[in-house]
């Protein structure tokens, strides 16, 4: 039930101690520059919620460019709720508030990635889902890939550090795979941590990349896209420079290959989630070429 104190407001720089108070209470791993990049991507579409006068939920939106022609999506996020406030219906005014938005502005599709306990909720409001993604955890190790997955100095193939000159290529290839463009999120992600990106390339041509960002809890490795073989191999120079720190992985295990390759660097099941869209979605992109999301909130 919701309850007529509850107010909506633009959520601002000024309101990130408040939402990372909730952001702790829920155990979740944003840092302040997270919150800054979402209210940079989308201004307008970030929204706290007020009660008592004080922050006490918060959700973001995040607009998407299609690949060609229609398509559009955009992405809902954050949708946190102080425990203490629960049961108001805040968290279901805040996400019918988003979809709304996202409407208004036009998108085709709206696009989420949902808990088990969520899934119900989201489904209510004609929410399908689009395929399965499970948490790994644990602390980075080098590792060995298996003689099928591994590659050689294999002609042809050189995978290194990712460039600002490498840049434009990896948001085109990101791009078809995805289903939009996403180009200022790869880009804060490259800015922000530019020596944990590779990009793998084969006779010039991008075919796989990773990026990676810091977290309060451990760091995020996603996205990891491309073709197979080489995105297992992205995962392991990640995972090799990254060593004896705590890493999570999004992954999308929908793809056998991808649970194998999280499988194989020792990392530890967490938890599922689920891709979910509400919309025509006409835009899937490319699940199958998904090692790993680039996290919850953004896709």
């Amino acid at each position: 039930m919701t309850t007529p104190d509850l107010q909506l407001r633009a959520l601002t720089l000024d309101d990130i101690p408040a939402a990372q108070r909730l952001r702790e209470l829920a155990k979740w791993n944003q840092i302040d520059d997270d919150w800054r990049h979402l209210i940079g991507f989308e201004p307008n579409g970030c929204f706290a919620a007020i009660m008592d006068q004080k922050v006490v939920g918060t959700a973001t939106t995040t607009r998407y460019t299609p690949n060609a022609g229609p398509g559009s999506f955009g992405w809902v996020g954050m949708v946190l709720v102080d425990p203490e406030y629960r049961r108001h219906g805040i968290g279901s005014t805040l996400l019918k508030k988003c979809i709304q938005y996202l409407k208004d502005c036009g998108v085709e599709t709206v696009k989420l990635d949902a808990t088990p306990m969520g899934k119900l909720v989201y489904e209510k409001l004609g929410f399908v889902a689009e395929y399965e993604l499970e948490r790994w955890e644990g602390v980075a190790r080098a590792f060995t890939l298996d003689s099928e997955m591994a590659i050689n100095s294999e002609p042809g193939i050189a995978i290194a550090h990712a460039k600002p000159a490498d840049l434009p290529e990896i948001v085109d290839f990101d791009a078809a795979i995805f289903g939009a463009r996403r180009a200022e999120v790869l880009e804060a992600w490259y800015r922000a941590w530019p020596e944990r990106c590779f990009v793998a390339r084969q006779n010039g041509a991008v075919k796989a990349y990773g990026l990676a960002r810091r977290g309060t809890n451990f760091q995020q490795i996603g996205p990891v896209v491309g073709d197979q073989r080489l995105s297992a191999n992205v995962l392991s120079m990640m995972l090799t420079e990254l060593e004896d720190e705590r890493v999570v992985v999004d992954a999308v295990t929908s793809n056998p290959w991808a649970k194998q390759a999280v499988e194989a660097c020792g990392l530890k099941h967490q938890r599922p989630f689920l891709r979910m869209a509400f919309g025509a979605n006409s835009s899937p992109g490319k699940p199958e070429s998904m090692l790993a999301i680039c996290c919850p909130e953004l896709g």
